[in-house]
């Protein structure tokens, strides 16, 4: 069953787009706020499709997992499963927060004689 692996990967890597998409606040208009924001939404739907990925295999690794030596338990299937998922998702979510960081900000349309205060 070659094909559950890719489809996990590719819904949950659509679900992360998606949800970059809908909560992220946009950078500001342009082509280069454009680009960084489909960057980051590639990049969030990468680190969300990586998160399906290992835990599909954390799940498939944990079935075969005997349970009986030293070094062959479940526990530590799941630990080192869980530590290369964070490992592999961490660094892809790091670079997403990275680009959206370095983007330029979206600038504030209200002028000072509009808002309520009267302050900037």
């Amino acid at each position: 069953m070659w094909w559950i692996p890719a489809l996990v990967f590719v819904a949950t890597f659509g679900a992360g787009i998606m949800a970059c998409a809908r909560w992220l606040p946009e950078p500001a208009p342009g082509p280069v706020g454009g680009m960084a924001f489909f960057a980051v939404s590639g990049l969030v739907g990468a680190g969300a499709g990586l998160l399906g990925l290992h835990v599909y295999l954390i799940v498939r690794e944990l079935e075969s997992a005997s349970g009986s030596g030293l070094f062959d338990s479940k526990g530590d299937a799941l630990a080192g499963g869980l530590a290369s998922m964070l490992f592999d998702a961490g660094l892809v979510f790091a670079a997403a927060a990275a680009v959206y960081l370095l983007a330029p900000e979206a600038e504030d349309t209200q002028d000072l004689a509009e808002r309520p205060d009267g302050q900037g």
